[in-house]
């Protein structure tokens, strides 16, 4: 029978080896929050190359617009969960923002376009 120390000695050392390995949450970050340049702007002219909540520069849509397509594609457009903040939909640079959300006003405003957890920035190559 195995003792109770072991296991907890085996799930300790496969916790430490796995810690360095990606989650599927983290490739799912790492693919968005393209960073946009303001000169020369790299943004479609619907969404402005702006400061995203002071941090890093990203291409955002005006209130109540996302890009076409699908709204869960969060290589193409997204929304970052940052108080007073939700409904900004923010998009890879060169993508537009003609599409009305869904709800473009209120408290679930753009809602159909998902949420990312946390945004890892890199610039453009």
């Amino acid at each position: 029978m195995v003792s109770v120390k072991a296991v907890l000695l085996t799930l300790s050392l496969i916790t430490t080896a796995l810690a360095g390995v990606p989650t599927a949450l983290d490739r799912r970050v790492v693919r968005t929050c393209i960073e946009c340049t303001p000169s020369p702007n790299n943004c479609d002219i619907t969404a402005p190359c702006a400061s995203a909540m002071g941090q890093k520069l990203l291409c955002g849509c005006r209130p109540g617009y996302r890009a076409a397509g699908d709204p869960h594609n969060i290589s193409k457009q997204w929304r970052l969960n940052f108080p007073y903040h939700e409904h900004r939909v923010w998009v890879a640079p060169g993508v537009k923002c003609d599409t009305l959300c869904e709800q473009p006003f209120g408290n679930n405003s753009c809602g159909e376009v998902s949420f990312i957890d946390k945004c890892v920035v890199y610039p453009t190559a």
